[in-house]
């Protein structure tokens, strides 16, 4: 199959033309426009795509619509090449290729203002709403507001030629879950370690955030090496795309290292977690989950914050940390303690090997008896809630790896580029021991009397972590 078979994949071929930064060209064809002029895709505008990074770098206040649009055309620059890939391009169809550029556009339509940091609490054990359901039951059509006209599904379904369950499929299950090889290529496109949803934000969020880490990779050289795994289900990047890939893989590094998991951007992270964590056990959050989707989705994040803010109990942990980050307000946590792998101490990698595994329960305990030891041995009394205690995602466990293949007698050999490359096989044990960092944080009204106590804040520290009931199992 060949390109110019499907007009969203020939160049030039759209009746619409929008232009993304950083100078780049967005043809549309008619059904493209269709869903993206649908109520639901039109929301995403309201949307930052970094939540809120924007209160430490001013620029990132890119929104979830232009990120969605760039990896819609960076999945059609993948398929252009890959259908050039014999191994690729042997019994593709037009509806897969289709499928690929529908969970492109798509893949974020279900995100709500701050998604990622209130995400972050379900994989502590709440129950709050994952975007990419919440984008299956919006293409389903099951969120009457955002219908419009007709669902999306059945744009998918009349105008492309589609199944929206397909595309649902490609959004919602990591790409090596799908049970046929073909489904688990196409899906790899939307989600791997070198998928165009990466290569768009990796851009994207650098150029806005005004730092350079995520702009480095040779991005065409990478497109250029694409090709297919030895097994079938995944992409993969020839021999000459190695060193881009590396430079992928150390960009995204530096991103989190640098930019996404900035002290301060944790800072601001944590305390809406916090807050959210205590007005669910307020019962303030007790809707059903497609109401809360709802309430969430119809907001913008300024928006989002007032209202969660509105709903905190007065004089509670929401209602006191909120105030600190709505209404035009910035009064931040601030750091007083970092532990990390950093420094390969038996002791400080015990505690920080037991933090990462705590349940959101046994978290409140250690919150609780550090505030005690600060009392106790430093006389600094704090208020329920002027203490967090931030632990790495549980979702960003690692740098995904990727296969390299490389010319052979016949057809060719591949490795995985941790195994040939001593560069990502230390990035990736490093981004787990020393990039992912827990951070103790204090209102800002205590930060003053606990500056210059690090050595004893550290003691007190890991011995409450210690004291700790070991874990069950």
């Amino acid at each position: 199959m060949t390109a110019p078979n499907i007009p969203e994949l020939s160049a030039g071929a759209g009746r619409v033309l929008l232009r993304l930064p950083p100078n780049t060209n967005v043809s549309l064809t008619p059904r493209v426009v269709e869903i993206i002029d649908h109520p639901a895709f039109q929301r995403l505008r309201q949307v930052y795509q970094l939540g809120p990074t924007h209160m430490v770098y001013p620029g990132a206040v890119h929104t979830r619509f232009e990120h969605s649009l760039g990896v819609y055309t960076t999945a059609s620059q993948y398929l252009r090449h890959l259908l050039g890939v014999p191994e690729f391009a042997l019994g593709v169809s037009e509806a897969d290729l289709l499928t690929v550029l529908a969970a492109a556009l798509l893949h974020d339509l279900g995100h709500y203002p701050m998604a990622h940091s209130l995400e972050a609490l379900h994989h502590k054990g709440n129950d709050t709403p994952r975007h990419e359901d919440i984008a299956a039951s919006i293409i389903r059509g099951d969120h009457p507001r955002w219908r419009g006209n007709r669902p999306i599904g059945e744009i998918l379904r009349t105008r492309w030629k589609i199944d929206p369950e397909r595309v649902i499929a490609f959004i919602t299950r990591p790409a090596r879950s799908h049970a046929k090889d073909h489904d688990a290529l196409l899906a790899s496109i939307i989600s791997s370690g070198i998928d165009a949803d990466k290569m768009d934000y990796l851009a994207r969020d650098s150029l806005h955030m005004g730092v350079p880490y995520g702009d480095r990779v040779d991005r065409q050289r990478l497109l250029d090496s694409l090709t297919v795994s030895s097994d079938g289900r995944s992409i993969a990047v020839t021999s000459k795309g190695r060193l881009p890939a590396e430079i992928f893989i150390f960009s995204r590094y530096t991103m989190f290292s640098e930019a996404y998991w900035h002290h301060t951007v944790r800072s601001v992270s944590a305390m809406i977690e916090a807050a959210m964590a205590d007005l669910q056990t307020h019962g303030v959050l007790d809707q059903d989950r497609q109401t809360l989707a709802d309430d969430m989705l119809a907001r913008s994040d300024a928006e989002m914050l007032d209202w969660l803010h509105s709903m905190a109990p007065p004089n509670t942990v929401a209602d006191r940390i909120l105030t600190g980050v709505t209404r035009r307000r910035r009064q931040l946590y601030k750091r007083v303690l970092t532990l990390s792998g950093l420094f390969h101490e038996p002791r400080t990698d015990a505690a920080y090997a037991r933090l990462k595994q705590l349940d959101s329960q046994t978290l409140r305990q250690l919150v609780q008896s550090l505030r005690q030891a600060l009392e106790q041995q430093l006389g600094v009394s704090i208020d329920p809630g002027g203490l967090i205690i931030d632990i790495p995602p549980r979702d960003k466990d690692h740098l995904e790896d990727v296969e390299v293949a490389f010319p052979a007698l016949a057809g060719h050999r591949t490795r995985r580029l941790t195994e040939i490359s001593g560069v990502v096989g230390a990035l990736s044990a490093d981004f787990l021991r020393v990039v992912k960092k827990a951070r103790v944080f204090v209102a800002p009204e205590y930060a003053d009397a606990l500056r210059g106590h690090q050595d004893r804040l550290e003691e007190m520290a890991l011995e409450c972590i210690e004291a700790l009931d070991p874990p069950s199992g």
